[in-house]
């Protein structure tokens, strides 16, 4: 299988794993923002060597319970997530995608963006 370039197919493919996948990114800064955020790492993950995207929170304001701006940065093996003035990477010893199976791909990504944020929360 190679590189799916089919918008629809890979936004479904976004939509059926990342509620469960990764959760604070969704609540950050709302699923349709998040279904974004993936796939233009799936689509960028192998033509950009780094691919930042910066995104205000659903609350634009900080509160207790949500940051105002959430930041993602890919690259080829991982990503960077910046959480408010907050950071934390992730990387593998692989690339995030194969574009061998792209519901391996999207959970890769979703995981590593959970993994991420998991560490700034923590």
């Amino acid at each position: 299988m190679a590189k799916v370039t089919d918008l629809s197919a890979i936004q479904q493919a976004i939509s059926d794993i990342i509620d469960e996948k990764c959760p604070d990114l969704v609540s950050y800064i709302g699923r349709d923002a998040a279904i974004f955020c993936v796939l233009a790492v799936y689509q960028n993950n192998d033509i950009c060597c780094g691919y930042g995207q910066d995104f205000f929170t659903l609350v634009p304001f900080q509160t207790k319970t949500l940051p105002s701006k959430v930041s993602v940065i890919s690259f080829v093996n991982g990503v960077s997530v910046i959480v408010d003035s907050h950071s934390s990477r992730y990387q593998d010893r692989f690339p995030m995608c194969g574009y061998e199976s792209l519901e391996d791909d999207i959970t890769q990504i979703a995981i590593s963006i959970q993994a991420a944020i998991d560490r700034i929360n923590f």
